[in-house]
Order: C-alpha cells, then sequence, then structure tokens
C-alpha cells in the first residue's frame, strides 16, 4: 500500500536526518519506525490484557482504579527520588 502524508517541515528535516544517519532509505526509515511504534503498542496491550480483564470482573470503580495508580505512581516516583515519607522518618 502506498500512503501520502504531510508532516510540518522540522519533523521532515528530522526524519531526513536520522535516516541519514542509519544509512537507510527515507521510506525503509519511515517504515521501520512505524512498525516499531506499533509492536511497541501491541506488548503493552498482551501485558495489560489480562489486568484490564480482571479488573473488569471486579467491583472495583475506574475512579477507585484510577486513584490506585497514582497513588502508586507518585510512590514510586518518590522512592526513585528517596523522598517517601519513611525516608523523612529516618
Amino acid at each position: 500500500m502506498t500512503m501520502t502524508i504531510h508532516l510540518p517541515p522540522e519533523l521532515e528535516d528530522t526524519i531526513l536526518q536520522y535516516a541519514a544517519r542509519s544509512r537507510q532509505d527515507v521510506s525503509k526509515f519511515v517504515l521501520q519506525a512505524v512498525e516499531e511504534k506499533i509492536a511497541k503498542a501491541r506488548s503493552i496491550d498482551e501485558i495489560c490484557g489480562p489486568f484490564a480483564e480482571a479488573a473488569a470482573a471486579t467491583d472495583v470503580s475506574e475512579a477507585e482504579f484510577d486513584r490506585f495508580f497514582d497513588e502508586a505512581r507518585e510512590k514510586a516516583w518518590q522512592e526513585r527520588r528517596g523522598t517517601t515519607p519513611e525516608s523523612h522518618r529516618r
């Protein structure tokens, strides 16, 4: 299939530079980039799929899941920075 896309000039310049650096034809470079993006998205769907199914089978609301993940993400971020409440008690 042939597809035409319109790119902002800055993005076009960046693509040309990256393709040249990797010594690839621009079409092949763009195709590879799109394939990689789709592969990553597919991987995330495959990883999250079983969790999403399990979550759907519970009585937990979407808002409760959102709150749980926001709190877990915040805790992980603080732990990486060494700023958890536990670190202040030492």
